[in-house]
């Protein structure tokens, strides 16, 4: 075979693998994205149950919750408020399925507009429509909110 023809079948070669190497990336990617949105979603109803036990394994230790009035809960502090019942989620959903953006196969920001009930010590149960954003980083194997 001359060289001339051998490096056209290299060149036909890569150029056919180039397609598939990006079908690759993106099925990776997406599976990524499947993975996000599932541990999000376990972790609303877990918020909603509430199911503390399975929130421990859900925050990361350092994890900061953000609520929309600024108040920023610790992850023992949220639990405990959400164990005794200071705070009580009663409905939690997304207007549309949120939006994930990965940086590399361990981190992730999800984005989305949600409504959200809660019900207040004081008897109130505000009706909140709330853009959120959330990071996920995987600890221990798993997806965990940070």
């Amino acid at each position: 075979m001359s060289p001339r023809r051998a490096f056209l079948f290299l060149f036909l070669g890569l150029a056919a693998a180039l397609p598939f190497a990006a079908a690759q990336r993106a099925t990776l990617a997406d599976a990524l994205k499947a993975a996000v949105l599932r541990a999000d979603e376990t972790r609303v109803y877990a918020m909603l149950a509430p199911d503390v036990a399975a929130l421990d394994d859900m925050l990361t230790a350092d994890c900061l919750y953000v609520h929309s009035n600024g108040l920023t809960h610790t992850k023992a502090q949220f639990l405990e408020a959400l164990r005794t019942g200071a705070m009580k989620y009663t409905a939690i959903r997304y207007a549309a399925t949120p939006v994930v953006r990965l940086y590399g196969s361990e981190s992730a920001v999800l984005t989305g507009t949600t409504q959200i009930e809660v019900a207040l010590p004081d008897g109130r149960t505000p009706k909140l429509t709330l853009v959120i954003t959330a990071l996920y980083v995987v600890k221990d194997g798993r997806w965990q909110l940070a």
